[in-house]
């Protein structure tokens, strides 16, 4: 009987090593060549839309938030006037809108 419980657990040992070694292995890559598709030149008529776009974004800001003049996190003046008097530490000025820290 010892005999046939060790040949059952080599055969469920050897199911599971095959089984990990069909299943396991890493899929092939897709080594197709992508046709390059060039971009046209940018024409005057779509700088001057995002242009607009960028100046309407100020005029339309959320009520009650203090406008500033950096678009990159910066310490502002502004900012630090507005954010101090509330007991924050400091305040920033983060896409034309002060965060206070």
């Amino acid at each position: 009987m010892g005999i046939k419980v060790i040949n059952v657990i080599l055969l469920i040992a050897l199911s599971a090593c095959l089984i990990h070694a069909v299943a396991g292995k890493p899929k092939p890559r897709d080594s197709s060549v992508v046709e390059e598709q060039s971009l046209g030149p940018i024409h005057d008529g779509d700088m001057d839309v995002k242009s607009k776009a960028e100046t309407t974004t100020p005029e339309s800001r959320i009520p009650g938030r203090v406008s500033c003049d950096f678009e990159e996190a910066n310490e502002d003046a502004v900012c630090q006037e507005h954010c101090l008097p509330k007991g924050y530490t400091y305040g920033i000025c983060v896409s034309h809108t002060c965060s206070c820290i």
